[in-house]
């Protein structure tokens, strides 16, 4: 069986291959990879082995897996053949235009289209000015004799350090100094900052046996850049140990791998160092000594006006290049632009170019061959910051020196660099959009709201640099975006709900788009705009609410179609209830009873959200169950609806209940008075979830409800029930036995016994046995309670079990019953998939790390909270092993940034503990998943 996995995943990666070969850069950007089941159709199997043979490449490293959809994968080798580019750790993208995005952090001073000379240095702006000393220092270093100078490389974040790296690679080759095939090789000491271990590994190499998981010998950078250079990119986050293994290096061009004794190794390499920190400080003297060139890279600010203006024209240059339109560009959006960017960092000037181009192509879309972009493009704050300047003339003064009142560039008559042309297009893809969208038929509103999605999207890609308040929000007037937030109160009053900042982002998008546009045509007939009033008729009686609104403030009445646009939006945000609270039904036969205990539970308590149902003994079962159907969608308000009955009999009716009234409803019976005033009492003056209140309430009456099943004199038992009667009912037995020696010393035996032979088996069992409880995957439908799988495994299955043994008594005991029931589960999922981190080592360190959390909070987690904490933790852990940590791309709540130093200070134990750090974005994931939690909880 195993040779033929293997000659299945052979034969899949060799299709990958084939499907690949001699493809070019541009279709790989277009088609971004292969689908399952274009593997599957090519090879004759079904999608469903295509997909597993993939997944398993990717986990080797032999593949990449773009999360598109549908999902496509890429041979690696290939991509790294096409790119010209070592992809090492990248196993995972959403698009191909990440890599992009990688290589264009630090990209700020190409200038192909200034100057037609091969030589590298004279394709940079500034080269005859601000960077013609640190060119000529690069220069000599390379000449010296016999092979060159190390370098190291200071400036401030975004100066270019990286890219003067290459391009002093590529003078190198230009000159002869190096191979034409010679090696460019780059590492980043940050991303290994806290295992040295690991980043002596990735510099130097491993032996086979070196450390756990080194199962072959392991060649480093070192010697992959034999012939040619290596980048160290944020050099001062080596660890002393490591600069002093570097320096032996340098002083002798030999070195060892890591676990290697008696063996010399020799590789021939310029070093090229890169840090934003002062060496005298962060580095070793005598590492500092041994990098005889230092060459200081300018920051922005120290640059002069005429190569800031340069390289904004040749930013804007590209844009043009991408959108193929000709830019007709103010004076002062150039102004503005060169004096808001002064930190030193080029690539926040970059940023900048992209917004205010993106802002100018969404409001020009319509026209033919022209972008004009003029003040109004720019982001507010810079906007604001241009307009209250008083400088502003004589700046523009010293500007019109270089460049006219209006710019025009033409696309054509510009030569970018390769890697510009190779970038995904995003103002093709919206202008091809378009015309799909149009000849559909779809409203103007679904139109723009899909192309600004399209747009945010790649904006969160390829304008990161920018700070977090400029977002697309800066594209409305600042008019617009207040008056649409008073709109968004009025909603809320008028819908109870909480809208999110979707909200505004949606509304000021859209209304502004329509002063822009003016009037249109009505795209829905009559007939449409009636049913949308009788289906949604609050959301178009508060859309008629924002006519009124809009009608005072811009002295403009908005047709019909737009009121229903505006309706549509109201339908298809997605809300919050301010008033969410669980509802409870009590039902009892008789004439009044339910009726009577309700009225003396408002009376003490006030108005709940409760409701009766008195149900004669003339009623019939269905329709005793039609009313309770109806009165339970009245009284669900979006956290479900606790029952509390008379009978045993209305407490089966909880599954048939929950998809008649598609609610979540939990069933309690033998109902008292007492019990209707805890629950009330426990739903009105805490934020509890159904289960939460459904497990206290039971868990405050169970003995007395117990006291009235129990059959005296026969050895006590809890039926474990599956399919089979092995298996998961085996694996059930280990988690019950392992609750009843925490709960009781008494002798309760756990029987496993078939789902299929619960007719037969049962009575037997009743005969011989006081059965407490039953849990499994059938319920076999006896007076003792039964527990669903699911709810064991969620964690309120296991309290409840414990209070059941122990005569309802609660004690810390439950919480330990909480963290067995996780080992066991956590246990084989962490042993099947970490390969670097001992598992038991982790999940000893992640149970104490969730209780420390709980206790933060003053909560307690459900089950499946703390997995899902857990399993997300543990392999974020490993992944910082494997330098492939996820990256946070989305704009945190404030919920989120509040639970984040929680999760710093609670994780560093565990970061100490393993000598492994977090990065920021991987901190957020697991912030949110805490945020959930407690929202939920």
């Amino acid at each position: 069986m195993k040779g033929n996995q293997m000659l299945r995943i052979d034969k899949v990666y060799q299709t990958l291959c084939e499907l690949w070969t001699n493809k070019s850069i541009k279709e790989l950007h277009v088609i971004q990879g292969t689908t399952a089941l274009e593997v599957a159709n090519t090879l004759g199997i079904s999608r469903a082995n295509a997909s597993l043979e993939l997944n398993k490449l990717v986990r080797d490293g032999r593949a990449i897996k773009l999360t598109t959809y549908p999902v496509r994968f890429l041979p690696k080798e290939t991509v790294e053949v096409l790119l010209d580019r070592e992809l090492s750790g990248i196993t995972e993208l959403e698009t191909i235009a990440d890599l992009d995005a990688v290589r264009q952090a630090d990209e700020p001073i190409a200038d192909s289209y200034l100057s037609n000379s091969k030589n590298p240095f004279d394709q940079i702006i500034g080269h005859q000015s601000s960077l013609k000393q640190v060119i000529s220092q690069a220069k000599a270093a390379v000449y010296y004799p016999p092979s060159g100078l190390h370098m190291l490389l200071l400036g401030q974040t975004g100066t270019g350090k990286t890219f003067f790296a290459e391009k002093t690679y590529e003078y190198s080759r230009y000159e002869g100094l190096l191979k034409e095939d010679a090696p460019f090789k780059s590492f980043n000491c940050a991303d290994y900052y806290n295992n040295p271990q690991l980043l002596m590994s990735q510099l130097f190499g491993y032996a086979k046996g070196a450390f756990t998981g080194a199962d072959h010998d392991h060649e480093g950078l070192v010697e992959k850049a034999d012939g040619g250079v290596l980048l160290l990119d944020e050099v001062h986050r080596l660890p002393p140990e490591g600069q002093e293994m570097l320096f032996y290096f340098i002083d002798n061009g030999t070195f060892n791998r890591l676990g290697e004794n008696g063996v010399k190794r020799h590789s021939k390499v310029l070093i090229i160092c890169a840090t934003t920190e002062n060496p005298d400080s962060a580095l070793l003297k005598t590492f500092v000594r041994r990098i005889p060139m230092t060459i200081q890279i300018p920051s922005l600010s120290e640059r002069p006006i005429e190569e800031r203006v340069a390289l904004t024209q040749f930013l804007f240059a590209q844009e043009a290049k991408r959108i193929k339109k000709t830019m007709r560009i103010s004076i002062d959006v150039i102004n503005a632009l060169v004096h808001a960017t002064t930190s030193g960092n080029v690539g926040q000037l970059k940023s900048l170019v992209q917004l205010v181009c993106a802002q100018a192509f969404l409001k020009s879309i319509h026209r033919f061959d022209e972008v004009d972009i003029d003040i109004c493009n720019l982001p507010d704050d810079i906007r604001e910051d241009w307009v209250s300047s008083r400088d502003n003339l004589a700046r523009a003064m010293v500007i019109s020196k270089y460049v006219d009142v209006v710019t025009v560039i033409h696309p054509e008559a510009v030569a970018v660099t390769p890697e510009a042309s190779t970038d995904y297009n995003i103002y093709d893809a919206l202008d091809k959009k378009l015309v799909v969208l149009e000849n559909e038929g779809l409203s103007h509103s679904l139109i723009k709201k899909t192309m600004m999605r399209e747009l945010q999207l790649y904006l969160k890609k390829y304008v990161k640099n920018y700070d977090s308040t400029s977002n697309l929000l800066n594209f409305v007037d600042k008019a617009i975006v207040d008056f649409v937030n008073q709109l968004k109160e009025i909603a809320e009053a008028e819908m109870r709900v909480k809208f999110d900042r979707r909200f505004t982002y949606f509304f000021a998008m859209h209304i502004d788009a329509y002063f822009s546009r003016g009037e249109k045509v009505n795209l829905l007939v009559a007939q449409e705009i009636e049913n949308l009033k009788k289906e949604h008729p609050l959301e178009y009686q508060v859309a008629e609410r924002f006519r009124v609104e809009i009608s005072k403030v811009f002295h403009h009445e908005l047709p019909d179609v737009e009121v229903a646009y505006l309706a549509m939006l109201l339908v298809n945000m997605d809300t919050e209830s301010l008033d969410q609270k669980i509802g409870i039904l009590v039902a009892a036969h008789g004439n009044s009873t339910a009726t009577s205990m309700v009225n003396v539970v408002t009376d003490l308590l006030g108005v709940a959200q409760i409701d009766s149902l008195d149900m004669p003994l003339s009623m019939s079962p269905q329709q005793m169950f039609e009313e309770v159907v109806e009165k339970v969608k009245k009284l669900d308000l979006g956290k479900g609806v606790l029952l509390l009955v008379d009978m045993g009999s209305l407490s089966m009716i909880e599954p048939k209940l929950i998809k008649a009234s598609g609610v979540e409803v939990k069933i309690i019976s033998n109902v008292t008075t007492v019990m209707v005033l805890d629950a009330v009492r426990k739903t009105n003056y805490t934020d509890r979830t159904l289960v939460n209140v459904y497990d206290s309430v039971k868990r405050d009456f169970l003995a007395s409800v117990r006291a009235q099943k129990t059959s005296k004199g026969k050895p006590k038992a809890i039926l474990s029930i599956c399919t089979t009667g092995s298996g998961t009912a085996k694996k059930i037995e280990v988690l019950l036995n392992d609750i009843i020696d925490r709960a009781t010393d008494e002798d309760v035996r756990v029987l496993t016994i078939s789902a299929l032979k619960i007719k037969e088996e049962i009575p037997k069992i009743l005969e011989n046995y006081q059965v407490l409880a039953s849990v499994g995957t059938k319920n076999p439908n006896l007076e003792a309670p039964f527990i669903s799988l699911e709810r064991l495994i969620e964690g309120s299955g296991g309290n409840m079990l414990h209070q059941i043994l122990s005569e309802g008594e609660v004690t810390e005991v439950e919480n330990q019953s909480q963290n067995f029931v996780i080992r066991d589960l956590c246990e084989d999922m962490l042993e099947a998939h970490l390969v670097y981190l001992n598992p038991k080592l982790i999940l000893d360190f992640l149970l104490n790390w969730t209780d420390a959390v709980q206790q933060a909070c003053q909560m307690n987690f459900q089950n499946t909270t703390l997995i899902k904490l857990i399993i997300h933790s543990a392999f974020a852990f490993e992944r910082v092993i494997k330098e492939n940590p996820l990256r946070y791309e989305d704009t945190p709540s404030a919920a989120s940034l509040e639970c984040l130093p929680l999760v710093a200070s609670t994780l560093s134990t565990i970061e100490n503990g393993l000598n492994l750090s977090l990065s920021e974005g991987e901190k957020m994931f697991i912030s949110e998943i805490l945020v959930e939690a407690i929202s939920v909880s």
